[in-house]
């Protein structure tokens, strides 16, 4: 399949722990336990949005039809969306940006890392992607962490660049298709 057989109707993935979909307005009071934590924004480069303090939001407008993915992340133990995986700024089919923030409540259980390779997985098998990469604030070590164990390299290392809002240093990670080895080591 092709990024374009995605525009409208966006796919549910499901890994050992975890089932990513779209969010829905079902959604919105487990959002709310956690998507305004001031936490989440410390490396993130902006502060909490209306939308992250307010997810009903979120619902409000149509979304427009796009070949970006935007999936929640819910846990399967609870069925609580628990964090949110982005797939965009996909450049001529070819390359796209990765995205992804966890609720505090459930970092450092090796559950992002497995979201994380699941799309991977999706983006190199079942789109024609060639290169997925992503931008980390330096001291951001449980993402530069995560990456790392999905398989993303470091490449570069920007100094004092704009992230977002804010300028900071940060490191640039990708992985292209030829690197992935479809092989998912458990944190």
């Amino acid at each position: 399949m092709s990024l374009k057989d995605y525009i409208n109707h966006k796919p549910v993935l499901h890994s050992e722990r975890l089932m990513l979909r779209e969010l829905m307005p079902c959604d919105v009071s487990d959002l709310k336990e956690w998507s305004g934590e001031n936490s989440l924004y410390q490396y993130w480069g902006k502060r909490p949005g209306k939308s992250d303090l307010n997810p009903e939001l979120l619902f409000q407008k149509k979304d427009k039809p796009t070949k970006s993915f935007h999936w929640g992340i819910i846990h399967k133990a609870n069925n609580k969306v628990i964090g949110e995986l982005w797939i965009y700024l996909i450049e001529n089919d070819r390359m796209a940006k990765v995205a992804f923030r966890l609720s505090p409540a459930y970092q450092g259980k090796g559950i992002m890392t497995e979201a994380l390779f699941r799309v991977v997985t999706f983006c190199f098998e079942e789109t024609e992607l060639q290169r997925l990469w992503s931008d980390v604030h330096i001291l951001n070590y449980a993402s530069c962490k995560t990456l790392e164990k999905a398989g993303f390299k470091r490449e570069g290392h920007i100094r004092n660049g704009k992230m977002v809002n804010t300028y900071c240093d940060y490191y640039l990670y990708g992985m292209l298709k030829d690197d992935y080895t479809g092989q998912y080591v458990k944190p």
